[in-house]
């Protein structure tokens, strides 16, 4: 931004006229207009006295910020995204020109590459300068996908990930996949449908499977949670409710069976039911016994037969082995300790 657009815009914040500017710095109304409109510039002397009239900087007035704040890229992207309803090409240039102003002010230039990007693909400009003004945006993002801010960056990379495969440059899209965390944002189905492209639908159907496993097995830890924080709470019905829930979602989702029972043990825990609890043991050290043949289910059976075989039993004793130890070191399962008949049941499955 210019001078004389810098002090047109802080004399309308101040309310201020070009009159009273004028009177202010003892000069005339038309050399006020004169400034504002780039023709001629204030007198060096009268700079700090207009400064303070301003109530701004001499470094503001003469553009040495190199950050906007988020309330002027607000308003900025506000105004750009007016401006390209009417006139892409219009509103690219503006954005263009603010960004040579704030070179290094990675938010705005993230924000402007984020407008123009949807403005682009609604635009009707002919598809030769439609690539060009991709790139430029494709430029912007590349930079700022090396941002200090971490909000800006991974937002970049993963729009620059996603601009990748909409140009069918698989290998880049790559790139810029493998830096995203999936603790930030979750590019499971880019990542699919990149490997889809590159190395045929089994291996991202493979790879898809795999997270899907990921994903269930989490959420399976989470209602367990729910249902120990809706005991200790007192919500017992709800606790109950999140159990049913859990045991139909191993079902739906072909889970090992033992997850069935484990919703229910935990409930009889938390109430100190002794031979609720010692039957339910008895359940689940059956069921973890059983294989758990991840094969025979439509959602893993590429994933199962790779990675784990056609059963998956062989965990069965070291469950057994965990839960033996669970029980008599935690501290809510003090009630069950010294009982003869449970220590006879783990006896059993692990001579």
């Amino acid at each position: 931004m210019q001078i004389g657009e810098k002090i047109k815009n802080y004399r309308k914040t101040a309310r201020l006229t070009q009159e009273q500017v004028a009177d202010y710095l003892d000069v005339s109304t038309p050399a006020v207009n004169k400034w504002e409109k780039g023709n001629t510039y204030p007198d060096i002397s009268l700079l700090p006295a207009l400064a303070r009239l301003l109530k701004i900087d001499m470094n503001e007035l003469f553009s040495f910020r190199e950050e906007l704040t988020e309330k002027e890229i607000g308003q900025f992207v506000n105004e750009l995204s007016e401006v390209s309803l009417d006139s892409f090409i219009k509103a690219f240039e503006m954005g263009k020109n603010k960004i040579k102003e704030y070179p290094h002010c990675d938010s705005l230039i993230y924000s402007i590459a984020t407008v123009l990007n949807a403005a682009l693909t609604l635009s009707d400009i002919d598809d030769e300068k439609k690539l060009e003004c991709n790139n430029v945006i494709v430029e912007w993002l590349e930079r700022t996908a090396e941002s200090p801010d971490e909000k800006v960056r991974i937002s970049s990379i993963f729009m620059l990930a996603a601009k990748y495969i909409q140009m069918e440059k698989y290998k880049e899209a790559n790139i810029f996949l493998d830096k995203i965390p999936d603790t930030v944002i979750d590019a499971t189905i880019m990542k699919t449908n990149v490997l889809a492209y590159q190395e045929g639908t089994d291996v991202a159907a493979f790879f898809l499977e795999g997270k899907l496993m990921q994903t269930v097995t989490n959420i399976q830890s989470y209602l367990y949670k729910l249902i120990e924080m809706e005991e200790e709470t007192g919500n017992h019905c709800k606790a109950e409710e999140i159990a049913e829930i859990t045991e139909h979602m191993v079902s739906l989702f072909g889970l090992w069976d033992y997850g069935k029972v484990v919703p229910h043990l935990l409930i009889a825990g938390y109430r100190k039911d002794v031979e609720k609890c010692i039957q339910l043991i008895k359940e689940v050290l059956m069921e973890s016994q059983k294989p758990w043949k991840m094969v025979e289910s439509p959602l893993y059976y590429r994933y199962a037969d790779t990675v784990q075989g056609k059963s998956f039993s062989g965990v069965g004793n070291n469950f057994v082995r965990a839960l033996a130890t669970e029980i008599e070191n935690k501290e809510e399962y003090e009630f069950l300790k010294g009982n003869k008949e449970l220590e006879a049941i783990f006896a059993q499955y692990l001579k």
